[in-house]
């Protein structure tokens, strides 16, 4: 592994399961991490969730400056500033796209039938201004039930054929286990690698994406073409390890 200048996690089914907190050893391994490099996390997750599942893993001595976070597929970014997380930039929807997505998404669910018989455990539509998305089983679905209801992506692929032409000037993505995800054109994790590059003064090379679904088709696959080194884990239980090689990569600089 080259050493990375600043490493960018995905959330979800990698730092943490998704809609859990943060374990302690993966907690003392970003705090590691931080000493050497700045550290983003990139989800489709909204700044709430992250202030709820991810801020408890950064008490007050931490540099939180060496902090970027990208919730809702990049479609915000929050900087430590003035002792509070700031918004840089968001691309928010206007009044009518928002009615106009949310019609198109209840109409694709009605005609392509993926969650007729599906088990809901909780909340399944996420409208939020920047990012709507679709939780097919509910955001309290267990790890397992969310693995075993789309493995193939075939339901969701069916989902976005029907929304792609519905939708102009949209992205709608298959995102983590359940999810369809739409924010506007290009924004996405690749748009955030770009943005924290120059914003850091690197190249995209000069840096490590670490996520759980880098594979062909897969939503942390985007970051793969702007040139960012990648390393694909299974999930937290594997997140930790990855960590300690990365900081053991940048103390042998």
């Amino acid at each position: 592994m080259k050493a990375p200048r600043a490493v960018i996690f995905d959330l979800d089914n990698t730092l943490a399961e998704a809609f859990q907190p943060l374990q302690p050893h993966v907690t003392r391994g970003l705090h590691d991490l931080l000493e050497h490099v700045p550290v983003a996390v990139m989800t489709g997750a909204s700044i709430e969730r992250l202030e709820e599942h991810f801020f408890p893993s950064l008490p007050d001595h931490i540099d939180k400056t060496r902090v970027y976070l990208f919730p809702d597929t990049c479609a915000q970014c929050f900087v430590w500033k003035d002792n509070d997380w700031r918004s840089v930039y968001t691309f928010s929807f206007t009044e009518e796209e928002y009615r106009t997505i949310l019609a198109a998404l209840s109409a694709g669910i009605e005609e392509t039938g993926i969650l007729k018989d599906a088990p809901q455990w909780g909340e399944r539509v996420l409208a939020r201004n920047v990012q709507i998305t679709l939780a097919a089983l509910g955001i309290d679905a267990s790890p397992d039930a969310k693995a075993a209801w789309d493995p193939t992506r075939e339901k969701r692929a069916k989902l976005k054929a029907f929304l792609d032409p519905l939708l102009p000037g949209f992205d709608v993505r298959i995102s983590g286990r359940t999810a369809i995800d739409i924010t506007r054109t290009g924004i996405n994790k690749a748009y955030g690698v770009k943005w924290l590059a120059k914003h850091l003064g690197l190249s995209p090379s000069d840096m490590l994406f670490v996520g759980d679904d880098l594979s062909e088709g897969g939503n942390d696959a985007m970051v793969i073409p702007t040139g960012i080194q990648t390393r694909q884990v299974k999930g937290p239980h594997e997140v930790a390890d990855v960590i300690d090689e990365i900081v053991a990569s940048c103390k042998a600089v």
